[in-house]
């Protein structure tokens, strides 16, 4: 008995590692100086600028897919069986520092998020932290619909967007062989 307890310290111990080393994304909302979390996976947020604010640890990138199409969401979240094609396309460029404060909504391909330095990321102007923990924002005042080629300003946004956050997984010849999904949830406006 006396060999046991240094046994199970040692396993809690190796448990608490591999914990802290796993990819960490989790995302608020601040609208309104309010801070809001998720509740059973939906954020309800008025039609009105907002930012959404990202705690991220041991990835200093992702994957971000924004839709409106709920198969598409439940199936990236393995709810559903329907191709996604975001897991076939790499991701798209936007700009760095998010200086339009739009969102790209897309179907076909997500976007990469990324924070490297202080002066390298795709989110609002100051973020923090390193590129193993790392706080950042990222304000919308619109999305950009790329099925119709254009901007919607929040007040003119009619149904929920999707948010799905994960790491794709590739062999040695760059072929898609699994995804991690690290954040979802629904944003009803």
């Amino acid at each position: 008995m006396k060999n046991i307890k240094p046994i199970l310290l040692c396993l809690f111990f190796l448990s608490f590692l591999n914990v802290q080393a796993q990819e960490f994304v989790n995302i608020k909302i601040k609208q309104d100086y309010q801070t809001l979390t998720a509740k059973d996976g939906v954020f309800n947020i008025q039609k009105k600028p907002f930012k959404l604010v990202f705690h991220v640890m041991n990835t200093d990138g992702f994957c971000i897919g924004f839709t409106q199409d709920e198969d598409i969401y439940r199936s990236a979240i393995g709810e559903a069986d329907m191709e996604v094609m975001w897991f076939e396309n790499t991701g798209m460029a936007e700009s760095r520092f998010n200086e339009d404060q739009t969102v790209m909504i897309s179907d076909e391909a997500p976007s990469y998020w990324y924070f490297t330095a202080i002066d390298d990321h795709r989110f609002d102007k100051n973020p923090y932290g390193t590129p193993q923990e790392w706080l950042a924002e990222r304000t919308i005042n619109a999305f950009y619909l790329t099925e119709f080629s254009e901007s919607f300003k929040m007040e003119d946004m009619v149904r929920p967007v999707y948010v799905v956050v994960y790491e794709p997984v590739y062999d040695e010849d760059y072929n898609l062989i699994d995804k991690k999904v690290l954040y979802h949830a629904k944003i009803d406006i």
